[in-house]
């Protein structure tokens, strides 16, 4: 290959080197999300809550085993390879928006669906379903549906962190906490915003590399 076509190698190694580095942030991203609601998992409504975390670990996932190889097919300057890894890049790139797209379209349907299930954590908070509004405070550091005012007798240990419900809960710290809802909500919206504009760049850096593994997997064939 010629002079040009080397520096697009290296530079295409270079760039699936860094793709390789933001598929381990995906899922170390997606992984601290699901870890936040692991403690509420068994509860009926989280399953929908959980969905989004886990498509970041598999794209994570994917995005770092096709980079991976990329970068082997790039510096043993296999056109095959090479051409194998574009396709999979595209493919990627068309996921990657999609999610994208979904995030920022389904925005208001997740707030929804957060109100439902801070609700019915709420509505079915007894003995006889595990005292569900636990595992929300715990989690997410939060007292009550909308504050700790909602407690009409007793405020439960959860509101101060305590797993243990024969703890006392100091009104120190439990009024200084906000409602479930209020937290919960700006943690989807929080990391909805990060997950959406990321998987946006995401998929405009892959659209590049398809571009220049095309390119180079031309290269390599007309040598």
């Amino acid at each position: 290959m010629n002079c040009l076509s080397q520096m697009v190698k290296y530079l295409l190694y270079f760039l699936n080197v860094v793709f390789v580095v933001g598929g381990v942030l995906l899922i170390v991203v997606g992984s601290i999300m699901l870890d936040s609601m692991g403690t509420f998992g068994s509860f009926s409504e989280t399953f929908n809550a959980r969905t989004i975390p886990i498509c970041i670990i598999i794209l994570g996932c994917i995005i770092f085993v096709v980079a991976f190889f990329g970068c082997c097919g790039t510096i043993r300057e296999n056109a095959c390879c090479t051409t194998i890894y574009a396709v999979c890049m595209f493919i990627l790139f068309a996921l990657q928006l999609s999610l994208s797209i979904y995030i920022f379209v389904e925005n208001d349907t997740f707030a929804e669906k957060i109100s439902e299930l801070v609700n019915k954590a709420w509505a079915e908070n007894d003995d006889a379903n595990g005292y569900p509004m636990n595992a929300l405070q715990l989690s997410f550091k939060c007292c009550g549906r909308t504050s700790y005012k909602d407690y009409i007798e007793k405020v439960p240990a959860s509101c101060c962190g305590y797993v243990d419900r024969d703890q006392t809960c100091s009104a120190a710290i439990y009024e200084s906490r906000p409602g479930c809802y209020d937290k919960f909500s700006d943690f989807w919206t929080t990391n909805a915003d990060i997950i959406s504009w990321s998987s946006l760049c995401i998929s405009l850096f892959e659209l590049t590399i398809f571009v220049i593994s095309c390119c180079l997997a031309s290269a390599m064939k007309k040598r």
